[in-house]
């Protein structure tokens, strides 16, 4: 009865299924016969015009629209610009599933008293010549629903659980509102603020990426735009939360954002004060932390309690936007951008380590060192940062200037112990630590570009582009750190350092890169070379850095602290890099109209490296100068083949080489004895390092108009080869103390694998997503150990797989499973164990509106990790939350949370290295509840309250002048 029972509840989503129909046929011109490409067919619902499905027709006029419910009453709604509409009632029969309408004639709309069917609803999507336009009053929904609902209703519009949009597939890489950014462009900003009523129409569009250096005139070049057009009277408003809330250990948290637009400019404030480990980076983090959209399915300004440690912050954020001109075409900006960040943070941390060391020793006998090591600390620190952007872009020519600084002032204590032991019984040595520092620094950072690629034209003898920056820091630092170490194992002795530290150094960094496209046409005139595309490139950078370190000692005898002329000195660093190049690239395309499109891309890049360094020191070993030349040539190939309202293959495989050489602390380090189980010693004949890298990538997207299934995946496959790279040969004392000597070595290499696929199903108002992330890694290199040779091979592999369900705006879960694997042999080693990690995750995450307005919201994660000691080491992490939205327009809210229900929180995190496995546990927030209370202050335009407003139906223009 059971197995009858589960695969009855397995059929019924099959029976579901399998009781749907679809409809099909041809749109002509009834005159002459001709196909009407790209006409609208809806299909409404009988009794209430809910949009049921639509579909553009191809060239050759036809539609075939599935996914229709049988002995259901519909109505079906073709209509074209310029021509009458048709509408018709259906009924699928449950039979044959199965209407064919076969040939419908459009009559050219001549007059206006011609007797048709009336359908109440409105055409939801339409294509405006190269543009689908999106009608928002086709979508019936709450008084207080935002832009992100109504794109949940639109059929071939897909909401991914991770953030990400794609309409008929394709991923959409810009959202603009009036053609510009929104409050720093991210997608939330606009999707989850602006409310449906205050929309005239949303445009999808394909256009050139004119940032790129290079335009291969394919379909690699461009980008999906949304771009969301505000009705007449909506074009200016605000919006904005405030939450306070309180809770039980002392916990609390407070945000208060406010943003104002208009046509021309936009200003947005936010502050934040919490200690319940609330992260915020920067203001466009803080402004998506309070967006209006109460179903939060990526839980967005929620507490972090997988962060290290207790955290409080206080923050305060602004961001500025000033368009010169109100247009509202994308290819077209003069704007001003400016944002400031102000952010005090405080962090209590407790570290519990253990590090599981398997060795040899120079006879060859194999043994195990464990350390274990617990440290805690406090820091604190304000940083504070201002940035203004300029930019003006006209068509492909566009110009760009950013300034940035930041200001950071920091303090921290620290204080730590550790004890040794070698196979497990025997006591090897113990080590105390502390530090005590303060440090602040100042960066100022200019950049920008100017780009003159008017591609549309054909790559002329004016196509270039260039780009500048000049970075310059300084900072200055004072710090006081002793150890005690005691070794049982190395003739017995005992190491103790207390020093003092202050360092004052600079950086000054200029870069200027010139790309010249027009090559070709310089040198050949209007012979067009066979269609082989030549470029020049030169890219230099000058870096100058100082350094004024000054150490002080104890002198136990006198109890002052004197200078230690070993680590006391001045330094000055010049690097200077050029690197020059020719790049040639050929592009092959062919196509049949509205069938496919393929295109292949061939490229070569023939570089030089040329570096060189100059280092002064007063310590007189450091006084180096040297030069060095490399040859570093790349290539790649392309190929993307479309299958009109089929599906998108892009296959890549690339080719780079890269040299690395050797930094004066590689060369001539200097040696500070205080870190006992880290000590480096260089190396003046090292070698230059030089790296070959081989890439394989494929990406495939279905592409269908107005789909309700949607499928993606990509796969890429990375090798890398190393010569002469710079390794170490370590020799590890009794008591775990490692002495490293750089080295330079052949023969490493590394591998890696990632595999993703996505799908996302429409059912009704239902939606199922799951996906597959997948990678693994593979890593081999000889070192020495105790001087002697023990090749290592790492192995790692990851899992996850992930399901999303929602019910519109009732219920949404998530539940993910991960497993993470890593192994490392070594060879060489006789009676060596491989060292292993493995960590398993399981997460879900649900919210489910019922009562409405009431939301109930849960995760919960489990987490079970294979600890360096080989002991199971798990932790269950619970939170749930009830909020209530309530006034008309929803713009109060109350919530209690309740968060780490068990009480059993703790940040786990496994290392794998060559010989050792290290298992880190830290400090979290542990149990506590939380009431908060919140408004959301909303109006645009109009003298009216809240978001409403007239509707208007806008008529659209092309893709050339969007307006």
């Amino acid at each position: 009865m059971n197995k009858r029972l589960l695969i009855i509840l397995f059929l019924i989503p099959v029976f579901a299924f399998a009781q749907k129909g679809n409809i099909k046929g041809w749109v002509e011109d009834s005159l002459h016969k001709y196909a009407l490409q790209s006409a609208t067919v809806t299909v409404y619902q009988k009794a209430d015009s809910t949009l049921l499905n639509y579909q553009i027709t191809n060239a050759q006029g036809e539609f075939n629209i599935g996914d229709l419910p049988v002995n259901t009453g519909m109505f079906v709604s073709i209509s074209f610009s310029g021509y009458i509409s048709f509408s018709k009632e259906i009924r699928l029969d449950s039979a044959s599933k199965l209407y064919d309408f076969k040939k419908i004639y459009l009559q050219r709309d001549t007059a206006k008293n011609l007797e048709e069917i009336v359908v109440k609803a409105v055409v939801p999507v339409k294509m405006n010549e190269d543009t689908l336009e999106i009608n928002p009053r086709a979508f019936k929904l709450d008084s207080s629903a935002v832009v992100e609902d109504m794109l949940l209703r639109v059929p071939g519009v897909t909401m991914w659980s991770d953030g990400t949009i794609t309409v008929n597939g394709k991923k959409v890489d810009n959202v603009f509102v009036d053609g510009k950014p929104f409050f720093g462009g991210s997608p939330e900003m606009a999707t989850q603020n602006l409310p449906k009523t205050a929309i005239d129409k949303i445009q999808v569009y394909q256009e050139k990426d004119y940032s790129k250096q290079e335009i291969t005139n394919t379909d690699l070049d461009s980008t999906l735009t949304m771009n969301i057009k505000l009705q007449p009277d909506k074009k200016k408003g605000y919006f904005g939360k405030a939450t306070a809330g309180i809770g039980s250990d002392h916990r609390y948290e407070g945000d208060l954002s406010l943003q104002g637009y208009n046509k021309t400019s936009k200003l947005g404030v936010v502050g934040n004060i919490n200690n319940i480990n609330k992260s915020i980076d920067n203001v466009q983090s803080a402004l998506q932390n309070n967006t209006f959209r109460s179903y939060n399915r990526r839980n967005y300004g929620a507490p972090d309690l997988s962060s290290s440690g207790v955290n409080t912050v206080h923050y305060f954020g602004a961001t500025f936007q000033h368009n010169f001109n109100a247009s509202t075409s994308t290819r077209f900006d003069n704007s001003i951008n400016g944002t400031y960040d102000w952010r005090q943070t405080n962090n209590d941390l407790v570290t519990d380590r253990v590090n599981v060391q398997n060795l040899e020793d120079t006879l060859g006998v194999a043994y195990k060192l464990t350390t274990s090591s617990n440290n805690t600390s406090n820091s604190n620190g304000i940083y504070q940062s201002a940035n203004a952007t300029y930019q003006n872009r006209k068509r492909a020519r566009s110009f760009s200037l950013n300034t940035a600084y930041n200001w950071n002032d920091v303090n921290s204590v620290s204080q730590g112990n550790s004890t040794t032991y070698k196979n497990d019984t025997l006591l090897a040595s113990k080590g105390a630590n502390s530090s005590e520092s303060h440090s602040k620094s100042n960066n100022l950072n200019l950049s920008g570009y100017f780009n003159n690629n008017d591609y549309d034209e054909g790559i002329n003898k004016k196509s270039f582009s260039t780009n500048y920056s000049l970075l310059y820091n300084s900072a200055e630092s004072d710090s006081k750190r002793t150890s005690d170490y005691e070794s049982f194992v190395d003739s017995l002795y005992t190491q103790k350092y207390d020093r003092r530290y202050h360092n004052e150094s600079s950086n000054l960094t200029a870069n200027v890169g010139l790309n010249y496209n027009g090559l070709r046409s310089l040198l050949f005139g209007n012979y067009n070379f066979w269609n082989i595309n030549i470029g020049l490139r030169n890219n230099i950078t000058v870096n100058k850095s100082d350094l004024q370190a000054n150490v002080q000692e104890l002198d136990t005898l006198t109890n002052t602290y004197k200078i230690n002329e070993q680590l006391t000195n001045t330094n000055s660093v010049i690097n200077i890099q050029n690197r020059p190049g020719i790049s040639f690239f050929k592009t092959f395309t062919k196509m049949l109209t509205d069938r496919y499109y393929q295109s292949l891309v061939v490229r070569t890049d023939l570089q030089e490296q040329m570096l060189y360094q100059k280092n002064t020191s007063t310590l007189s070993y450091r006084n180096v100068e040297r030069s060095y030349n490399f040859f570093t040539p790349a290539s790649s190939v392309n190929y993307n083949y479309n299958r009109f309202n089929k599906y998108n293959l892009n296959l890549g495989l690339a080719h780079s080489s890269s040299a690395t050489a050797p930094t004066i602390d590689q060369l001539y380090p200097i040696k500070d004895s205080i870190n006992i189980y880290n000590v480096v010693v260089g190396n003046p004949n090292l070698k230059s390092a030089f790296g070959n890298s081989f890439t394989f990538n494929a990406n495939y997207n279905s592409q269908k108009f107005s789909a309700n299934n949607s499928y993606n995946a990509g796969l890429t496959l990375t090798y890398n080869t190393m010569k002469n790279g710079i390794s170490d040969s370590s020799i590890y004392s009794g008591g775990g103390g490692r002495t490293a000597y750089l080295i330079n070595i052949d023969h490493t290499k590394s591998f890696s694998g990632n595999f993703n696929a996505n799908a996302s199903f429409k059912l009704k108002k239902n939606m199922l997503q799951v996906g597959y992330r997948g990678g693994y890694t593979s890593a081999n290199a000889p070192q020495y150990i105790n001087s002697r040779l023990s090749s290592y091979k790492n192995h790692s592999l990851n899992n996850a797989v992930t399901a999303f369900y929602s019910m519109l705006d009732i219920f949404n879960i998530t539940l993910t499973q991960s497993v993470s694997n890593t192994v490392t042999e070594q060879s060489g080693q006789e009676d060596q164990q491989p060292t292993k990690s493995k960590t398993y995750s399981t997460r879900a995450n649900f919210n489910l509106t019922v009562p409405k307005d009431f939301i109930v919201s849960s995760n919960i994660n489990l987490l079970n990790n294979t600890s360096a000691n080989d002991q199971s080491v798990s932790a269950a992490i619970w939170n749930a939350s009830v909020t209530y939205r309530f006034t008309k327009q929803k713009q109060a809210e109350i919530k209690f949370s309740a968060f780490d229900i068990l009480h059993q929180n703790k940040n786990i995190q496994n290392t794998v290295t060559a010989n050792s496995n290290t298992t880190t546990i830290t400090n979290g927030l542990q149990q506590f509840y939380m009431l908060t209370l919140s408004y959301y202050p909303r109006k645009f335009g109009g003298k009216g309250r809240g978001s409403g407003g007239h509707n208007r139906t806008g008529s659209g223009q092309g893709r050339g002048n969007r307006s």
